[in-house]
């Protein structure tokens, strides 16, 4: 008799303990250590050459994709503040959209980035996969209409040829490599560089644009609201010093000064940009470049404006060359809707 009773009881104690697992990560800071780990590939965080890449981390493979709406469906189980909520709803809203099909983010080279992880010993088996994924995702994303545009193509182009140039390269690798430069060369661009370019690429940018605002305004009641704010603010020059790539947006380097508040987005560093920006000193010269860059990130991804009429706009508000410009039209169409996150200092 007591024998059954002790065998009941360590059922019991085991049916327990399985109903109540723990959740895998505890925490906002676990979660955000293990978005930057599956994230490697896109922004690297000091792991040394050698590492191999894992399956879960090759970047919108079916596995990454899953376990980072496993780390986000965690996140909104936790006890979080206002700014942390924002954040992790807008990363949720966004898996509805078709980043997905995108699987090689242009303003990141992450060949080279998987490169420097797989190393020039090991058999680069991962990257070799993923440049057939990446090629396979493109073709099933053109079937519904879903094409990279001429700045993204034009990026990922430099990143293929450059791995071709490279010694450290392996030749079996590079054959690889080739036969996808060789489909870049062939791929056709959709005709608009902003995300109204897209099918519900409207909706997208309207989901960036409440999310780095902290409003819900249509792109339309936006350009009334910093025409009437630029129409009183004179032509500044434009003296940011200006790096060669796009793996870090510009919004990010331009708060590089101010006091980090962690945040769980790739895109922004994994730093929350609409809490730091409203928490910097603006003089009215900063307000005047993120206007105008506002204006053109509307123009851009709204209006359709094409990248030589958003250069012209820039150049028109701000002192600033032709190279200037272009950089920062890229970086608009790059990471659309962050220059937004310093609206609370203008409206």
């Amino acid at each position: 008799m007591y024998k059954k009773l002790f065998l009941s009881s360590l059922l019991c104690l085991f049916l327990a303990a399985c109903s109540k697992q723990p959740q895998p990560y505890e925490s906002f800071e676990d979660a955000q250590v293990a978005l930057k780990a599956l994230n490697m590939a896109l922004v690297q965080t000091g792991a040394t050459k050698g590492n191999n890449i894992e399956k879960d981390q090759l970047v919108f493979s079916d596995a990454y994709l899953t376990k980072r709406h496993t780390i986000y469906q965690s996140l909104m189980g936790m006890e979080l503040n206002l700014n942390q909520i924002a954040q992790v709803n807008y990363l949720v809203i966004a898996e509805r959209f078709p980043e997905r099909y995108f699987n090689w983010p242009a303003q990141v080279n992450v060949l080279e980035n998987m490169l420097a992880f797989e190393g020039s010993k090991n058999t680069p088996d991962n990257v070799i996969t993923w440049l057939k994924l990446t090629q396979d995702t493109l073709d099933s994303a053109q079937q519904s209409n879903l094409k990279l545009n001429k700045v993204e193509l034009t990026l990922l182009q430099s990143y293929v040829l450059s791995a071709i140039a490279s010694n450290d390269v392996q030749p079996a690798l590079k054959s690889h490599i080739r036969a996808f430069s060789d489909y870049l060369a062939s791929y056709k661009p959709r005709g608009s560089v902003g995300l109204r370019g897209l099918p519900n690429g409207t909706q997208w940018y309207q989901s960036k644009l409440n999310y780095f605002s902290g409003e819900v305004h249509s792109p339309l009641e936006w350009v009334t609201l910093l025409n009437e704010k630029i129409k009183v603010l004179d032509r500044v020059a434009f003296d940011s010093k200006l790096p060669t790539s796009h793996q870090k947006s510009f919004l990010v380097q331009y708060l590089s000064d101010e006091k980090l508040i962690e945040g769980l987005d790739w895109q922004a560093n994994y730093q929350d940009l609409p809490a730091m920006a409203s928490a910097m000193d603006m003089s009215n010269k900063d307000k005047t470049l993120m206007l105008a860059m506002m204006e053109s990130d509307i123009g851009i991804h709204y209006h359709a404006w094409t990248l030589p009429q958003a250069k012209v706009n820039l150049i028109k508000r701000l002192q600033m060359s032709p190279e200037e410009a272009q950089y920062l039209v890229e970086d608009i169409i790059l990471y659309p809707g962050q220059s937004f996150s310093f609206i609370q200092h203008i409206i």
